[in-house]
């Protein structure tokens, strides 16, 4: 009798063991997101009257004749802009740049707060385009208490934040991936770094990297070859090789691999170029050669060596009506027209200005998806309104980008 109970025994607890974990995990970049206290300290400054210095061609504070409030102005050339604390002023647009007043951003922050815990259902959540912790906890439910967070500190106001239940697991480790923001280039040539988080869920370790890579690269099929000799392109390239690392000794240890965010960069049409995916048409499983330039980000880093940081894309699926379905589909095969992406992008659609193309969620070995990862419509809160001076019928668009939401078993 004992012996047939330790069996038992035996069998129950393995077959607990062997059961997978499950995690929804979303991916969201905010659109140069702040918290308050950043929006009161930005929105002062952009308000400030400044006047060129013919000298310098840089701009001062000033009230002298022919003065420019700074929401007219390239914050890059007003004298001081520390763009590690504020964004430039031109975030919003509407027919010019539109002088954003505090109450209109509160609102702004309700409806993101509103929307994550309305439709995005999720455990873990990375974040892009954010000033810090801070502006991720105001937009969280009961301010981001039942959350634990591992974020980016320092760099410039794009920041990343990854954010999780507590209830969830075990955090392990939250790390700056720099290697990714290019430390050996001049200021102005050196994108974001990534972040990194690594949890223990059921005895078994999850590892997920929160990227959000160059700009302005997107897609070998209307002009942005990754090969071509344009600063961001050349930009991106660089990060092949760190972000390549990463996959490779993060997935070394046995940890399941989650790669999210904003790519910047059309995968899918990557896949669908025809062309060698480097330029000496050598395969991507082998060192590539000093000279040799890649086409496709995808192929370089998912490249099957080893064999545990093999990773692959979700399919994606856009969560509107069949015919916004198969615009979403067609994007991935080819380069959508302006009134094609424009009516993808309208309130009756997805709603945000970039809405499939640049957000991705790849993952691991070990990890099977329970369905596509869904383009979620944010509908009619992706458009901006100046509004009056200081007026209440200001608006502004909760994000350009639209949230990404998946499930995963591990």
């Amino acid at each position: 009798m004992i012996r047939y109970l330790a069996a038992c025994l035996i069998v129950l607890f393995g077959s607990v063991e062997a059961l997978a974990s499950q995690v929804t995990i979303a991916t969201w970049n905010l659109g140069w997101h702040m918290d308050l206290e950043t929006v009161q300290q930005w929105i002062g400054e952009c308000s400030k009257n400044y006047v060129e210095d013919p000298a310098t061609g840089k701009f001062k504070a000033s009230q002298e004749a022919g003065f420019k409030p700074g929401w007219d102005i390239d914050a890059f050339k007003i004298e001081g802009w520390d763009v590690s604390r504020l964004p430039v002023c031109n975030v919003y647009f509407a027919g010019g740049t539109v002088r954003v007043n505090f109450e209109a951003y509160r609102k702004r922050q309700e409806q993101i707060a509103n929307f994550i815990a309305r439709s995005i259902p999720a455990d873990i959540i990375g974040f892009q385009e954010v000033s810090g912790e801070q502006s991720v906890r105001e937009v969280l439910p009961n301010g981001g208490s039942d959350y634990e967070f591992c974020p980016v500190t320092g760099y410039k106001v794009q920041r990343l934040v990854i954010a999780w239940k507590k209830t969830l697991g075990e955090k392990v480790s939250c790390a700056i991936e720099e290697a990714l923001s290019l430390p050996a280039n001049p200021d102005d040539k050196r994108p974001r770094p990534g972040l990194a988080v690594t949890l223990k869920i059921d005895g078994k370790l999850l590892r997920i990297m929160d990227v959000h890579l160059k700009s302005s690269c997107v897609s070998p099929f209307d002009g942005g070859n990754l090969e071509g000799s344009g600063n961001h392109c050349m930009i991106l390239q660089q990060q092949i090789d760190p972000l390549e690392s990463w996959i490779e000794r993060s997935a070394a240890d046995g940890a399941r691999i989650v790669l999210l965010g904003d790519f910047n960069r059309n995968l899918w049409h990557e896949l669908r170029d025809q062309r060698p995916a480097r330029t000496d048409a050598s395969g991507t499983s082998s060192p590539r050669p000093a000279g040799v330039l890649s086409r496709s980000l995808i192929e370089e880093v998912a490249d099957g060596q080893s064999a545990a940081a093999n990773l692959e894309v979700l399919d994606e699926h856009c969560q509107i009506s069949d015919a916004g379905q198969a615009l979403c589909t067609q994007a991935e095969i080819r380069d959508l027209t302006p009134p094609e992406t424009q009516l993808l992008a309208s309130d009756n659609y997805l709603g945000c200005r970039n809405p499939v193309g640049l957000d991705h969620i790849l993952v691991g070995p070990g990890i099977k998806s329970d369905g596509p990862a869904e383009h979620l419509s944010i509908g009619n809160l992706g458009g901006n309104k100046a509004g009056t001076p200081n007026g209440k019928d200001q608006v502004l668009a909760i994000s350009d980008h639209c949230a990404m939401i998946a499930r995963l078993n591990f």
